[in-house]
């Protein structure tokens, strides 16, 4: 955890050293304006995760995921607007201006005995230049017993993952609901498990699980006194300069491209010595050594990176986009 935390920092040290580069998250609704002399920057939202059902209900869906690059005006303004927990694919959707939004996931329903079902279907980003992606459904409840798993918001790695169904009652309670479904990566959060039972005559609860940071789904309430899970609210970041993702000199004139890339990339502007550190979304080392321009990263999964150039005396950190 330590290294994910110091590869993210320096990510967001390197946009404190210029007017010209640094990021803005919002947890909750604002506006952004645009630093002087920024025309190009790079904008990822969630949309919120759906609550659970009730009464043996379906999981909420996850929230939708978007990521994209996009011109814009020197000192212009921006409003951004963060998807309510719970809110579905109305009120829970994450926007940008007109840019890019992510649809929130929708809340689970109750379906009557004996089906199994009602989960909330989940979201979907909407316009991203870059990258679109959809939660996970909420997994079905079986009415009164047990409560279906929330769904899993997307992220920037992939599409969210659909909640557990839960079992249809077999005479005996113990079952703990569904699972909760994985998210597709950082940002997008996981979705919460359905409420059960810890005994057999249902009667001790195993509770719901809330949507984790950001957009995951509730799970689904039980019939004796196991509330649902409330989903999580959305999320919105831009950033812009060394950390963003426009293909945009850096603060030695560095230049990384083809920003996104797809195989091999092409660095201008270097002395020779550079060495070169890329990682992953969670701080992992996927790569390092010298001369990048040689490396074909075709089989590197797609999803964001950070690249850390080391000359000697700079070191730069890039946001890059594997398609």
């Amino acid at each position: 955890m330590r290294k994910t935390v110091s590869i993210i920092m320096l990510a967001l040290a390197a946009g404190s050293l210029s007017a010209q580069s640094g990021s803005q998250a919002f947890t909750t609704s604002g506006m952004f304006t645009v630093p002087s002399g920024v025309t190009s920057i790079f904008i990822e939202v969630v949309g919120a995760g759906g609550a659970g059902g009730g009464n043996g209900g379906g999981g909420g869906g996850g929230g939708g995921y978007a990521a994209g690059v996009y011109a814009v005006t020197p000192l212009s303004t921006l409003n951004v607007t963060i998807g309510a927990a719970g809110g579905g694919a109305g009120s829970g959707t994450t926007l940008v201006g007109a840019l890019i939004s992510a649809t929130g996931g929708g809340n689970g329903t109750s379906v009557a005995n004996p089906n199994i079902g009602g989960g909330g279907t989940g979201g979907a980003g909407v316009s991203g230049s870059l990258v679109n992606r959809v939660g996970g459904n909420g997994g079905g409840g079986y009415w009164t017993y047990f409560g279906g798993g929330g769904g899993g918001a997307a992220g920037a790695l992939a599409n969210g993952n659909n909640g557990g169904n839960t079992i249809a009652w077999t005479g005996v309670c113990q079952t703990p609901g569904g699972t909760g479904g994985i998210s597709g990566g950082a940002p997008g959060g996981d979705g919460g498990k359905g409420a059960g039972f810890t005994d057999a005559n249902c009667n001790v609860t195993n509770p719901s699980g809330n949507g984790n940071n950001y957009g995951g789904g509730g799970g689904g309430a039980n019939g004796n006194g196991g509330g649902a899970g409330t989903g999580n609210a959305g999320y919105a970041n831009i950033s812009w300069g060394s950390t963003g993702i426009a293909n945009q000199p850096q603060l030695t004139s560095l230049l990384v491209y083809p920003n996104p890339f797809s195989g091999k990339l092409s660095v201008q502007n270097t002395v020779g010595n550079e060495n070169y550190e890329l990682y992953n979304l969670v701080g992992q080392n996927v790569w390092s050594g010298k001369h990048i321009e040689q490396t074909d990263f075709t089989e590197l999964p797609s999803g964001l990176y950070f690249l850390k150039v080391i000359q000697p005396a700079t070191t730069q950190t890039i946001k890059l986009i594997k398609k």
